[in-house]
């Protein structure tokens, strides 16, 4: 895993892409020049005590040549809503990179699928991937159109993206594994990809039952809440699949094979 430590990192640009999601960007060469996609960093607001634990944020984008990391956040608790309110130029302590990402060794051609903010780490795959000329077909996954973003982002590295909602307002009526069942029943030789997804248990789960009974090889990188990110505070438990114990998302993951956990 790589080295780790805890980075003075300037608020460098702060972008709303609609009502509830929204980017924030740091220069932060240090992390930027050894992260891989799937790897999360832990933020702190540096002057505040409340709320006193940094926030896991999966890396979103990088750029290793002008040194800056990218992270895509929604507002959904008193962390992020806390995040939503700082300005350009506020510093932030940033501790990482954290975890293991995914694995692209020989990857042929990819299906990624992100679910709500769970599309945050495979943006930054998706233009690792595209950028060794592996072919992706790309499945984003809202509650409705007001939560869509990203797709301009992700276009440029992609085959094809599909964009489902639950209520049908936007793209596909429907979740993201029935959008997948579809894809793969127009295209056969697409089970001879690698699925690569992030996003809630329910969805994970549904996802996993479509790749074990078509035999597709899968990563899946989980969703849950780490403290410490390394393995200390032991909370962020994912049963193992044999029920033979748990590992520790923070450092066993966050990203993992099929068949390695069990989606409860």
């Amino acid at each position: 895993m790589s080295k780790k430590f805890v980075y003075h990192s300037e608020l460098i640009e702060k972008e709303w892409l609609n009502d509830s999601y929204f980017t924030l960007r740091f220069f932060c060469p240090e992390i930027a020049q050894i992260c891989l996609p799937g790897q999360f960093v832990n933020l702190k607001m540096s002057d505040l005590y409340d709320p006193l634990l940094r926030r896991p944020m999966s890396i979103y984008k990088c750029n290793r040549q002008e040194g800056w990391i990218e992270f895509l956040l929604k507002v959904v608790g008193k962390g992020t809503l806390g995040f939503s309110t700082v300005k350009k130029g506020e510093f932030f302590g940033l501790f990482g990179p954290l975890g293991n990402g995914f694995n692209s060794n020989e990857i042929q051609s990819a299906i990624l699928i992100g679910g709500g903010i769970g599309i945050a780490p495979l943006v930054f795959l998706a233009e690792e991937l595209a950028g060794n000329g592996i072919s992706i077909n790309f499945i984003q996954g809202f509650r409705s159109k007001n939560e869509y973003c990203c797709g301009d982002e992700i276009m440029p590295f992609v085959n094809q993206l599909l964009i489902s909602t639950d209520d049908g307002s936007f793209g596909i009526q429907g979740d993201v594994a029935q959008v997948l069942n579809k894809l793969i029943a127009e295209n056969s030789s697409l089970k001879n990809s690698t699925l690569l997804a992030c996003g809630p248990n329910q969805m994970m789960k549904s996802i996993e039952k479509i790749c074990l009974s078509q035999n597709i090889k899968a990563q899946f990188s989980v969703e849950t809440h780490m403290a410490c990110g390394f393995g200390v505070c032991v909370g962020c438990p994912m049963p193992k699949s044999d029920g033979s114990g748990y590992y520790l998302s923070c450092i066993d993951g966050p990203v993992f094979n099929l068949g390695e956990i069990k989606f409860e």
